[in-house]
């Protein structure tokens, strides 16, 4: 499967050299329209440790929580339950802004329907099995052949 130009050769080239539009069009048209998985920005990671700040710990709040029940939200819910026994709608109601509830009991992001698999693209259904194209490696070496051979 095509994602990136570079997978492509110099046919992506030579289409328009050529004037051959139509095979232009039709590389063009295997691509993934995912704007993230261009090549320019689908480059080769540099090997210097690249520093991520935990923005969470330093403003001090709480990551948001998963949709599926947790083992913890069990007591989280009894703990509801009590509240709203002694306190009644408007205990609850503080309880469940501070804990929270879960939403689903089983959180699958890949559960979809056949009819809707059957309706994605092949991009889209790679994207579902989290399939990522090969990294090339970064020759620097190459860019200075190439730019000898334009002006050869």
């Amino acid at each position: 499967m095509l994602i990136n130009e570079w997978q492509t050769g110099v046919r992506l080239n030579k289409a328009i050299q050529q004037q051959q539009f139509s095979d232009f069009s039709l590389w063009l048209a295997f691509l993934s329209p995912a704007v993230d998985e261009f090549a320019q920005f689908y480059t080769p990671d540099t090997e210097c440790a690249r520093f991520q700040p935990d923005l969470y710990q330093q403003l001090g709040i709480q990551q948001a929580r998963p949709f599926s029940f947790q083992p913890q939200d069990e007591q989280h819910l009894k703990q509801q339950a009590t509240a709203f026994q002694q306190g009644g709608a408007v205990a609850l109601r503080l309880m469940h802004s501070l804990q929270g509830a879960p939403l689903v009991m089983e959180d699958n992001k890949h559960k979809l329907p056949d009819e809707v698999k059957s309706g994605l693209s092949l991009h889209a259904r790679r994207h579902l099995v989290q399939q990522k194209p090969e990294m090339m490696q970064a020759d620097p070496t190459a860019l200075y052949e190439i730019l000898n051979q334009l002006h050869g």
